[in-house]
């Protein structure tokens, strides 16, 4: 009996708690004001007993001000809520207990859980169409589409934002839509979707949006995960960075782990221990091989033109052939296909402004322009790297600039000198695309990148000094003129010929222009005699690409594709450096065929958990009639929803490259040149990866081990030079022995890379943002330079970089960290004079071991904020945020002084702090 009591009592007991559960508890005053949002949630719970449940990212670190009068804890909730425009629902386990979720994932899950209205009625049958953006109409390249909660069944669209999916197990599933800088989607098949052409539209990401609709407020502001070794980013991610006067991709991939970010003189891609050269940059098919301006400092790409950027650091497919480091695929856009839409973006150092427009139905046009303007930041810059090098003319060695610009200026004695500078650089882009039908896409693509400068002087005098009585009449003039850019242009004829066969055939022409005049005329008048004498060096290098090729995508199965196709490139490419208009140092007019052919299947097996990618690809080099045979193999393995392992390799040919001069102050530090098979060898590169990557919802961690080999690696220099004269400078094993010509100042060897990335991303939410770190090691040997391995120009041991994005409200405030240990170099610890065969002297310098010094550690900061409004962006940013004095290069001078000469080494810095203000606005 006693235990019957007991239990009663107890089951009493419990449903009374029910009870009190299941009873709003209800506040009858309160009042909070301006107090943070989270701090009254807080509150309301300590002091009433209630439970609120929620991600701090939902709620806004902002303040408000609210009177609570005989609320529940729902009441408290909405009012809140809707006070403060929340994006967020209050879902309640019971009246005293309730959960914030975003808008977006409430209306993404009631999606996903509501049964169709309707019954399918097609079974097994594919699916194509089309994604674009949901205000241009700009297809979207790349993006994913799968079957939700059903894996290994999805696809990627192509290059024109086209995709097919096979085997869609009915026409009522769900899809789920996703890229990178734009919101997810999810999109729930009927029995009247059009199967054949259906179009999905994505919101990107914005300040501005309002209500969001079947769609998940999550975006990445950089992907990382897809492939190995791939980086992918969309312009509006860049544009959230902090920069020096243009908003520049490179620059931003620059601090991803495994590409080099302590070149401030470099806005190349060092990736994974290669050379800029060694990165092919493709703009809507065709090669830039001129990718910056300003010496260097700025990429030469208008994040306006740019649809899609894809970096794969290595291990890259088979569909890439003809460089052995890495890939940079760009994707220009198409311009707006619903409405004209217009905008300009302003800062201190260049203007730039484009136009897009529908015509007609089928055609979009898209036309992009931007200059530079001498103000406060240009003249900064440019007066970093010419003043500078001015004084480098006596030095040679030491890792300094690109290029011996701002040399040649002459005179003294007090005359008087005229100069008109005059330096700027442009960028045109402009694209027309025609679909004639749904299946078909026709585009037309320009690109034009230039960079100008006319540093040079004019001076005049008669009877001077001691010419007073001679009648003589002097005059000089200097020239200093460089001009270096990049044209380029295609023609791409797309096809979807059905819903498993698609080709893409494109022809493509590409013209890279150096040119450099630095000396000086001095001309002599007595009476009807004239005396002219022209001193310095010129320099010229050309190269011209004419390609044809083709890309055919043939989906066999759900999970098989066949990839094949074949490009055929003409290149010709000229170099020439003279000095005193007499002398010519090298001269070389080269032409070459290179016809590639390659085959690769994706291949997904074990339930589509693994993705195995192998190919080969096939060149025929008509220079050296031989055949280089490079088989590829990726994969990818789903070890299970959260943990991937992945890896590649394969064999890798460079027939193009630009040459590293080590003698800097003659001239341009590279140079483009065609190997010949026997100065001049194929560069050749063997590739091995293998990695991990482990996702969560909101973080990713990926680590990736790699190794490069490479041989028929070149550098040129003229260090040897006086061996042609007089038997040459002693060695340090006594004279290296005379009769070397200036035509075998080509020295090749070999390398090894290897080294690790770590990358922690923070994907998605108000903060974003990542930490990368790169270990790694460059070693060469090249027997000229060194009788032992010595370290690469491009050798760093250490970098670790940090990126941080919040966004709040209209505002985008980020930063940016860089530490890297110091990069190596060669020093001069003496001099001495030769008498050369023509009766005059030169100074010649004796340097140390090759790279067998470094430079201190490289270290900066950089923030911005980004005020965002309706039709655009006002924003500040501050490069090199505590002034950090990194070293560029070290400059050395030879100094007489009472007879003895004394070695002078100087450092030459980068850029201190800098700040900078930028201006963007869009009609749309």
């Amino acid at each position: 009996m006693k235990k019957i009591l007991f239990f009663v009592l107890l089951g009493l007991l419990g449903q009374s708690k029910v009870m009190a559960q299941s009873r709003s508890i209800k506040i009858k005053s309160e009042h909070f004001s301006d107090t943070s949002i989270k701090k009254i949630l807080e509150e309301i719970q300590w002091k009433y007993g209630v439970k609120v449940e929620y991600d701090p990212e939902l709620i806004p670190d902002k303040k408000t001000t609210v009177w609570i009068d005989n609320l529940d804890l729902k009441g408290i909730l909405d009012l809140i809520i809707e006070k403060n425009d929340l994006d967020v629902i209050a879902e309640f386990v019971n009246p005293n207990v309730a959960k914030l979720i975003s808008k977006a994932d409430y209306i993404n899950r009631k999606e996903e859980n509501n049964t169709s209205l309707h019954d399918p009625t097609r079974y097994n049958f594919s699916l194509s169409g089309v994604i674009k953006d949901e205000l241009s109409g700009e297809t979207l390249p790349f993006a994913t589409i799968s079957v939700y909660n059903k894996s290994g069944i999805g696809s990627q669209t192509n290059v024109d934002g086209y995709f097919t999916i096979l085997n869609v197990p009915s026409d009522t599933v769900l899809l789920q839509v996703s890229y990178v800088g734009y919101l997810k989607k999810v999109i729930r098949l009927t029995p009247q979707s059009n199967i054949e052409d259906f179009l999905i539209e994505l919101k990107e990401d914005s300040h501005d949006l309002e209500e969001i609709t079947v769609t998940a407020n999550k975006t990445e502001m950089v992907q990382a995960n897809q492939v190995v070794g791939m980086i992918k980013m969309t312009p509006r991610n860049i544009a959230k960075l902090p920069n020096v006067g243009e908003k520049d991709p490179f620059r931003a991939f620059q601090l991803m782990p495994g590409v080099s970010a302590s070149n401030e003189s470099s806005s190349g891609l060092y990736v994974r221990g290669g050379t800029p050269d060694q990165t092919l940059v493709l703009y809507d098919g065709f090669t830039v091989y001129n990718v910056d301006h300003l010496f260097g400092f700025f990429s030469a790409f208008n994040y306006n033109a740019i649809k899609d950027i894809q970096l794969y650091k290595g291990g890259f497919d088979a569909r890439f052939g003809g460089r052995i480091s890495a890939v940079a695929e760009i994707t220009g856009k198409d311009g707006n296909s619903k409405e004209f839409n217009a905008g300009a973006d302003l800062s201190l150092l260049s203007a730039s402004g484009f136009v897009e427009t529908p015509i007609g139905d089928k055609v979009t046009f898209l036309a992009a322009a931007r200059r530079s303007y001498r103000g406060a930041l240009y003249t900064k810059i440019f007066d970093k790297f010419t003043a500078e090098e001015e004084e480098t003319q006596t030095g040679g060695f030491g890792g300094g600039p690109a290029g011996g610009f701002g040399g040649g200026r002459f005179g003294g004695n007090n005359l008087q000198t005229s100069e008109k500078a005059s330096t700027y650089f442009y960028d045109l882009n402009a694209k027309l695309t025609f679909r004639p039908t749904r299946k078909d896409v026709f585009s037309l693509s320009f690109f034009n990148g230039t960079d100008n400068m006319d540093n040079s002087t004019q001076t005049s005098f008669s009877g001077f000094g001691p010419f007073q009585n001679a009648g003589l009449d002097l005059g000089s003039s200097t020239n200093d003129l460089s001009n270096w850019g990049n044209t380029g242009a295609s023609l791409k004829w797309s096809r979807q010929w059905s819903n498993k066969l698609y080709s893409n055939t494109l022809v493509s022409f590409s013209d890279f222009f150096s040119h450099r005049d630095n000396s000086r005329n001095i001309s002599i008048v007595r009476g009807d005699s004239t005396i002219n004498n022209k001193l310095g060096r010129f320099e010229t290098n050309g190269l011209s690409d004419i390609s044809f090729k083709s890309d055919w995508e043939w989906k066999v199965g759900a999970n098989n594709q066949f990839e094949f196709g074949t490009m055929i490139t003409q290149n010709a490419i000229q170099f020439n450096y003279t000095q005193n208009d007499t002398v010519t140092i090298l001269d070389r007019d080269d032409q070459g065929i290179l016809s590639s052919f390659y085959l690769q299947d994706r291949l997904k097996v074990i339930n589509g958990k693994l993705e195995l990618i192998p190919g080969i690809r096939l060149n025929h080099f008509d220079v050296t009639s031989k055949v280089y045979l490079e088989p590829r193999l990726t994969f990818n393995y789903m070890l299970n929803d959260k943990l991937k392992l992945k890896g590649g390799g394969g064999v890798y040919n460079q027939f193009i490259k630009q040459i590293n001069r080590e003698d800097i102050s003659q001239g341009n530090r590279n140079f483009w040149i065609l190997a010949n098979g026997e100065s001049l060898p194929v560069t050749q590169s063997k590739h091995l990866i293998i990695g991990a990557a482990y996702e969560l919802k909101d973080y990713l961690v990926d680590v990736e081990f790699y190794q490069k080999k490479n041989t028929g690696i070149t550098e040129y220099s003229l260090r040897f030079v006086p061996d042609v004269n007089a038997g040459g400078p002693p060695g340090p094993d006594g004279p290296r022995g005379g009769g070397l010509s200036v035509e075998e100042t080509f020295f090749n060897g070999n390398e090894t890379i290897k080294g690790m990335d770590l990358l922690l991303q923070k994907k998605f939410g108000k903060y974003t943002g990542w930490l990368g770190y790169t270990l790694s090691e460059a070693v060469r040997e090249i027997d000229a330079f060194s009788d032992r391995p010595y370290y690469s120009d491009q050798d760093v041991r250490h970098q670790f970089k940090a990126v941080g994005s919040y966004s709040v409200k209209k505002w985008d405030l980020a930063a940016t960290f860089i530490y890297s240990t110091g990069r190596p170099y060669t020093s001069i610890i003496g001099a001495y004079d030769l008498t050369l065969l023509d009766g005059t002297s030169k100074t010649f310098t004796n340097p140390s071991d090759k790279n067998a010094n470094r430079f201190d550690d490289y270290h900066r900061m950089d923030v911005s904020a980004t005020y965002n409004f309706k039709h655009g962006s006002i924003g500040l940013s501050v490069f090199n945020l505590y002034n950090r004095t990194n070293v560029w290069y070290k400059r050395f001078e030879i100094i007489e002084e009472s007879d003895v000469s004394v070695l002078q080494t100087t450092d030459v810095t980068y850029l201190g702090i800098t700040p900078n203000l930028s201006l963007s606005f869009r009609l749309k």
